[in-house]
């Protein structure tokens, strides 16, 4: 995240400051990934529906980046939705103009292959999380991995991220 921190330093990327009120969305399935955001502050969820029941499959909170990454690097339209469970105060760059700033120097573009190497090991292990029957383990891995998720982002959204009812979740918590 040291480059994000760097880009967000340099004037050569023109940032906005966006606010999103809890329930308001970045991104809704179906539309085109315009935009790389950073959350200063707050929290969103990125959601699918299968059927008419919601998936929470992947958080952004503070110090983190949020868009739907598979339709920024594909230019399809999104198959999921990014909803601020929390008042949000993001940081957004426009595709192109963050991706000319990476391509500036070989240094930024090395960078920036890590970061997207992380992304990469994210979406794995969301993927290992998800085969794992035994909740209990399931659970310990993203107590594990993710310690701030627990305070950034209300439990009935972790829940459905590790694909249990709420009430399961806060007895599991409590033993």
């Amino acid at each position: 995240m040291d480059l994000i921190q760097a880009a967000l330093s340099k004037d050569e990327i023109p940032w906005e400051r966006l606010q999103l009120k809890r329930g308001e969305y970045l991104i809704r399935a179906g539309e085109k990934e315009k935009h790389i955001s950073f959350v200063e502050k707050g929290a969103l969820r990125a959601y699918t529906l299968i059927g008419a029941e919601e998936f929470t499959i992947r958080f952004a909170y503070t110090g983190s980046i949020a868009a739907s990454i598979p339709a920024y690097f594909s230019d399809q339209p999104s198959e999921v939705s990014i909803q601020a469970i929390r008042q949000s105060n993001l940081l957004q760059a426009n595709k192109k103009d963050f991706e000319a700033y990476m391509a500036k120097s070989t240094e930024r573009l090395s960078t920036y292959n890590a970061l997207l190497k992380e992304l990469m090991g994210i979406f794995y292990e969301r993927e290992v999380d998800l085969l794992i029957s035994s909740p209990a383990e399931c659970l310990e891995r993203v107590r594990q991995g993710s310690p701030q998720l627990f305070q950034e982002v209300p439990h009935k959204y972790i829940a459905s991220y590790l694909c249990m009812t709420p009430e399961t979740l806060s007895r599991m918590l409590k033993s």
